[in-house]
């Protein structure tokens, strides 16, 4: 609104009132006339007038509000109504000087009558009025005093006429000043009000104000912005029902401030910052004047920001334990590694069932510490997995057999697998595991026994890169929804102590994520529990070398076995002369490169561990390629696999300890295979 707006505006509602003022006093001198005409001592004609005149009055200034209301014609409206009502006090004077009441006493008063409507004149905002209305006020004076007023044959401009004239002037020049002056302290006080409205108005926090009961009595148009609804609309609704959680806003004591969320019109969720403040009025009920800031950006910075530092944690918490994992393993996988060995030794070469049971106990035992040992790697690997061209199809229908026999008759495992081709790019050996540990918490989360489910299925959407989406489910109880955020969390467990480590869940996020995957809990509920996981589809897929041809057209050769501990030689030894291969051993590099240069036309592969004393592994295999350059090397070791290591030395395959021999001489086979098949 501008400034001559809010001045017309003004002038409208003092008009408006002045209308109500008028019609008071038109129907308390009706009366008046009405007792002197019953006392007689008005006579009919002047009654009749004085009677039309006041009339007129209650008429225009009726007509005057109506004009008023609709907000127009201010300025014009102003001088009509000052023409007006100087006809009035000259009707009125008339309706005397046609009674012969022409005393001086009653003339003076009824002049008077001029000065108060050109003093009402003076409380306008227009400093001309006044002037205009003295001036009506001295014409319509002169003629009545020329026509009823002045006694016979005296002069028209006599003294006391004239003196009458420049009183009347000289109020209407005072009462301009007084309006000019009212005017420009007007304008200044509308020019501060205009600006401290605008500022409100310009603000992006939504001001309000509250009755007692807490609904809108004003706000500011900030409220379209935050809450989605015109200022204007707001009136007399409440605030809480743009509130997520109503009982979040209590109008208690002085002061309310909180970061409340809110959902505006559009049904979109927003953080707001509210200070809501209690302000009493004399007589009146005290009500609330507050502010609304958004602050959505600032709330979806702090989650994130807190996200971002659990993941630190997380991130801290895995490398803590990739050290300790990675400081322990190699020891200790060649403790299990020697165990292992020597329990296959004598279950093979023991005739007692009683022992080979044994035997088979021990396995079993081994199997689990090198599962938790692998696990424990895993979540702090950092190297990437070796990645091969994986069919998913032929993965599951190897694996699902032996995950059957493992737990038994009480459990099925329903597999569900597309006709299309579904191809990754993945480790095996780590993808088995994502499995072992699905299968093991559906087994004790179905203690009485049910059916897991694996569904495989391509999954292609327009604008998105395709995927293999793996599903498995089980017919558990479910996962709480208070325990739903820490399922993948580093040893969080719901099972007893000793019954696990927690490690289950968020070694398979791990590994999937190695994958460039996702893993998401799909649904959950007494029914059971599914998870998904998501990983790219390949568009390669290697030609797989046929294993069982291969095995049984087995062929001898001579394996380097290069290891600085002497136990796992001997072991090795064992068990590659149980296989047919012929050894030749080695324990640091200068011995490697003299064995290889004896036999370096019967030697073709060598077994190595990575950490070899104060030996470089590069430089070893660097050496023993300058003796025979097409020398295939296989590394055992007790550290996770190096992929830069294993490209750049041109490794054949990287077995961490403990490992299974007839993997070993398989992929011995094979290298074998392709080593000596005409090019």
């Amino acid at each position: 609104m501008t400034k001559d707006e809010f001045l017309q505006r003004e002038e409208l509602r003092y008009e408006y009132r002045m209308s109500w003022f008028r019609i008071a006093i038109g129907a308390a001198i009706v009366v008046l006339f009405i007792v002197e005409f019953v006392l007689g001592n008005t006579s009919k004609p002047s009654f009749f007038i004085q009677i039309a005149v006041t009339a007129g009055l209650l008429i225009y200034s009726a007509g005057c509000m109506l004009i008023c209301k609709k907000g127009k014609g201010a300025i014009l409206l102003s001088y009509v109504i000052t023409l007006l009502d100087v006809s009035v006090v000259t009707g009125i004077l008339w309706s005397y000087a046609i009674s012969e009441l022409t005393s001086p006493l009653v003339l003076n008063a009824m002049f008077g009558a001029y000065f108060i409507a050109i003093i009402f004149t003076g409380l306008h905002h227009r400093s001309l009025l006044p002037v205009f209305c003295g001036a009506c006020a001295a014409i319509e004076y002169s003629i009545l005093h020329y026509y009823f007023l002045m006694p016979a044959g005296a002069l028209f401009l006599d003294m006391g006429h004239l003196l009458h004239v420049v009183l009347l002037m000289l109020a209407a020049v005072l009462s301009g000043i007084i309006s000019l002056n009212n005017l420009k302290a007007i304008q200044k006080t509308i020019l501060s009000e205009m600006r401290y409205q605008n500022l409100i108005e310009r603000l992006p926090d939504m001001l309000f104000t509250l009755n007692d009961k807490g609904r809108f009595i004003w706000a500011n148009k900030a409220a379209e912005n935050i809450l989605g609804v015109k200022a204007a609309a707001l009136a007399n609704r409440e605030l809480r029902e743009f509130l997520t959680n109503p009982d979040e806003l209590r109008l208690r004591g002085e002061l309310f401030r909180h970061t409340i969320r809110i959902k505006d019109a559009s049904n979109e969720l927003k953080f707001v910052d509210a200070i809501i403040r209690r302000v009493r009025e004399e007589k009146n009920p005290p009500i609330w004047e507050g502010s609304l800031t958004d602050v959505t950006d600032r709330e979806i910075a702090l989650f994130q920001r807190e996200e971002m530092a659990s993941r630190l944690y997380q991130y801290q918490k895995m490398e803590s334990l990739s050290t300790l994992a990675s400081g322990m393993a190699h020891d200790f996988n060649n403790v299990l590694q020697t165990i292992s060995d020597l329990v296959e030794n004598v279950q093979r070469d023991t005739r007692e069932q009683e022992t080979k049971g044994k035997m088979d106990l021990l396995l079993e035992s081994l199997a689990d510490a090198k599962f938790m040992t692998s696990e424990l790697l895993a979540l702090g690997r950092r190297n990437p997995l070796d990645y091969k061209s994986i069919n998913l199809r032929n993965f599951f229908t190897t694996i699902i057999p032996q995950f059957q026999q493992q737990l038994g008759s009480r459990y099925t495992i329903a597999v569900n697998l597309s006709d299309e081709r579904m191809v990754i790019q993945g480790d095996s050996d780590y993808l088995k595991r994502i499995f072992q540990n699905f299968i093991g918490n559906a087994r004790d989360a179905m203690q009485h026994g049910g059916t897991m489910t694996i569904e495989c299925f391509p999954v292609r959407k327009e604008g998105q890169a395709p995927a293999i989406a793996i599903r498995f489910s089980d017919e558990g109880a479910g996962i709480s929804p208070e325990i739903m955020d820490k399922i993948f969390d580093p040893f969080f467990t719901t099972k007893k102590p000793g019954k696990g480590t927690g490690l289950g869940l968020a070694l398979v996020q791990r590994i999937v994520s190695l994958h460039n995957g996702t893993v998401s809990v799909e649904k959950t509920g007494k029914q059971g529990t599914t998870f998904r996981i998501e990983i790219p589809e390949s568009e390669m897929e290697t030609e797989e070398l046929d294993t069982k041809h291969i095995m049984q057209n087995r062929v001898s050769t001579t394996v380097l076995l290069l290891d600085d501990d002497n136990k796992i030689r001997e072991i090795l030894r064992i068990f590659m002369k149980g296989l047919g291969y012929t050894s030749i051993e080695a324990s640091n590099a200068d011995e490697a490169a003299e064995a290889l240069s004896k036999h370096v036309q019967d030697c073709e592969v060598v077994i190595m561990d990575w950490r070899l004393g104060a030996d470089d592994p590069h430089q070893v295999i660097q050496r023993l390629r300058a003796i025979k350059t097409n020398i295939v090397i296989f590394v055992v070791s007790g550290y996770s696999p190096k992929r830069k290591s294993i490209e750049q030395m041109k490794i054949e395959k990287w077995f961490t300890k403990p490992y299974e021999k007839n993997v070993l001489d398989i992929e011995i086979q094979k290298a074998v295979y392709k080593l000596r098949r005409p090019k």
